[in-house]
């Protein structure tokens, strides 16, 4: 068997290749890889994200604390049992300048002489600040209303964003039995029912 020592220019050639192809393997299964997961989980597009929900939680928040700590402090009217319409009216007026709403009356209910109609509101809004506005009126309703829960969801940077937002609230009407001409449709808080029905109004 014959063997003979390389020559430099050949020990330059083979270090070249050999070069070579490690850059080509570094490219194909490091560089790439490393690429394609660093755009994959874009931390940045990640953070911005979590701010822009952690931003829209604590307006949220703040909105509710707001309401619970003037709760006791509402002006509303308590009318008499059955303030339907009335109630019907003051939502549609609340909504005169928003193009998509669901409004859902569940059937009033009674204990003693204090009767409460719970709703389903929902609706689009042009950005999330007019959201709140809207919330906001719909919680300072010349009626007595409690706001249970509220839910928001869309646009682009929190309480600012510019982008369209769907809302989501759960709400209660307050009435009395006090001079009402009627208790046809109340349920008792015990379960009995007069009568039933429930009202919606869609837009």
């Amino acid at each position: 068997m014959m063997s003979r020592e390389f020559t430099r220019r050949e020990k330059i050639l083979i270090l070249v290749l050999a070069v070579m192809l490690l850059g080509i393997l570094y490219y194909e299964f490091v560089y790439k890889t490393t690429k394609a997961n660093m755009k994959k989980y874009d931390t940045a597009k990640l953070e911005t994200t979590l701010q822009t929900e952690q931003a829209k939680a604590t307006s949220i928040k703040t909105m509710q604390a707001e309401m619970t700590a003037n709760k006791n402090n509402k002006a509303g009217v308590v009318a008499s049992y059955n303030n339907v319409k009335n109630e019907v009216s003051a939502l549609n007026s609340i909504f005169a300048n928003t193009s998509v709403y669901n409004v859902e009356f569940e059937d009033a209910t009674k204990d003693g002489d204090a009767v409460r109609r719970n709703i389903n509101v929902t609706f689009t809004a042009s950005s999330y600040a007019n959201a709140e506005k809207i919330v906001m009126k719909i919680y300072n309703c010349k009626y007595r209303c409690l706001i249970r829960d509220v839910s928001i969801s869309g646009g682009t940077s929190g309480t600012t964003s510019s982008g369209s937002v769907s809302v989501s609230v759960k709400a209660t009407f307050f009435e009395t039995l006090y001079n009402a001409d009627t208790e046809a449709g109340l349920t008792d808080s015990k379960g009995t029912t007069d009568s039933t029905g429930s009202t919606t109004t869609t837009n």
